[in-house]
Parts: structure tokens; C-alpha cells; sequence
């Protein structure tokens, strides 16, 4: 039986435990340390016209704005699928007609025993009633240029690059070039 995590550091966002490793094939008998938070969601959204929508944000660990698909915390009493629409309406203050769960995934599993999901956002528009809120600011880049940007390697948000990976390889689509059209078809069939 698996001895619980002790606490031994509390933020609002997440802890830091001391875990019991078990048995280590290395044989170490040393405390270690894991992070505890609650499970994220992560979202390719695309709006009506096949364009990406992404947030720009202050990132206080890097000193600086970056641009990353929305995402964050599931919070208490919270759906996966719920989460991820309360997210990109936060951040974006977008709303989408279709969501798309494409895989359940662990961001670090040497580190953390979290289960964080990956969603496909399509017909995204802006929400009427919308009130900005938690300090991020919608960008919207068409596919093509979004594209630019991985090849030239300045997009860093790499839980959201390994959704879309698995997102290619379970729709079998490459959803920065091909037609939206196809895209709809294949994920309204796939999931």
C-alpha cells in the first residue's frame, strides 16, 4: 500500500510533497519530492474561419508576455470538458460551438501523478457578454502563420504541441494546413 504524500510547501496553485518512492530499482532510500495540483486542460481553439485563437500573457517564472493556447485548472466539482470551456472563456473571452477531447495525458510523470487533458475547440467566437478578467489578451493568427511560428521555434508551450500531435495522429489530419471542413468531419466522427 502506497503511504499518502506529506505536505511540506502550500501555494493557492499547487504543493509540494514528500513521496514515498517504494521501491527503487536503484536502491536509493532518499525522501522525493513531487508536485500536487489539481488536473489541467489544454485547447487548439479554432474560430469560425479556421483561424487560431490564442492568449497572450504575462508569465511572472520567464519575466515576460507569451503566447500559448489556452489552458488551466480543472477546478473542484468540475468536468474536464466543462474546465476547458470556462478556460478559453476566461482567458480569450471566446465560446465555441464543438469541443473535442482528443486525449488524456501526463505532463511530467517523474515529477507529478496528474492527469491533464488535451481539447479541439471549432467555430470559436467572441462570447457578447464578455468581461476581461484574468489578464490575458485573444490573439487571433490564421493556421498558416501559426505554423510559421513552430518552425521558426518560437512557440514554447510544449504540453499543447504534444496535444496537437496526438490529435494528428489519432484524426490522421494535419490540423494547420488541412481544410476546416475536413477537420469537423473527421473529429464529429473520431470522437
Amino acid at each position: 500500500m502506497k503511504t499518502p504524500p506529506e505536505i511540506v510547501f502550500r501555494t493557492p496553485w499547487f504543493e509540494i510533497a514528500i513521496v514515498d518512492p517504494g521501491t527503487e530499482p536503484s536502491g536509493t532510500t532518499e525522501p522525493y519530492y513531487c508536485l500536487v495540483r489539481r488536473g489541467g486542460v489544454v485547447a487548439l481553439v479554432l474560430d469560425r474561419a479556421g483561424d487560431v485563437v490564442l492568449v497572450e500573457q504575462y508569465r511572472p517564472p520567464i519575466g515576460r508576455l507569451t503566447l500559448e493556447m489556452p489552458a488551466g485548472t480543472i477546478d473542484k466539482g468540475e468536468t474536464a470538458a466543462i474546465a476547458v470551456a470556462r478556460e478559453v472563456l476566461e482567458e480569450t473571452g471566446f465560446i465555441c460551438d464543438a469541443w473535442h477531447q482528443i486525449s488524456p495525458f501526463r505532463l511530467m510523470p517523474n515529477r507529478e501523478d496528474v492527469i491533464d487533458y488535451f481539447f479541439i475547440g471549432l467555430g470559436a467566437r467572441k462570447h457578447v457578454d464578455y468581461e476581461a478578467g484574468e489578464g490575458g489578451r485573444a490573439r487571433i493568427m490564421p493556421r498558416l502563420q501559426f505554423l510559421e511560428m513552430l518552425k521558426s521555434r518560437r512557440f514554447e508551450q510544449v504540453a499543447a504541441l504534444g496535444g496537437m500531435y496526438l490529435a494528428e495522429r489519432i484524426v490522421g489530419l494535419d490540423l494547420l494546413t488541412a481544410d476546416l471542413q475536413q477537420i469537423e468531419a473527421k473529429l464529429s466522427a473520431d470522437t
